[in-house]
C-alpha cells in the first residue's frame, strides 16, 4: 500500500492538453449566456420577513421589560 502511494507522488502529474486554454476560451465564447433577471422578493418572502422582525421586536421589548423589572427591583 505505501509503495502505490509513494509511486503515485512520485509519478508525473497530469498536464492539460497545449491548446487547452484556447479551446476553453473559445467555447467560452460560443456558449450563450443567459441574461440575470432582477430578483424581486415574492410575497411570501416578505411575509416571512416581516414575521421574523416582529418576532425579534417582540423578544427585545420582552428584553427590556424585564431588565426593566429587575432594576426597579433593587
Amino acid at each position: 500500500m505505501n509503495d502505490d502511494l509513494d509511486a503515485l507522488l512520485t509519478g508525473k502529474t497530469l498536464s492539460a492538453p497545449p491548446d487547452f486554454a484556447a479551446r476553453l476560451t473559445a467555447l467560452a465564447r460560443a456558449t450563450p449566456q443567459p441574461r440575470e433577471q432582477p430578483r424581486a422578493f415574492k410575497p411570501w418572502q416578505w411575509v416571512s420577513l416581516g414575521a421574523g422582525a416582529g418576532l425579534a421586536a417582540l423578544r427585545l421589548c420582552e428584553f427590556v421589560l424585564v431588565a426593566f423589572v429587575a432594576a426597579g427591583a433593587q
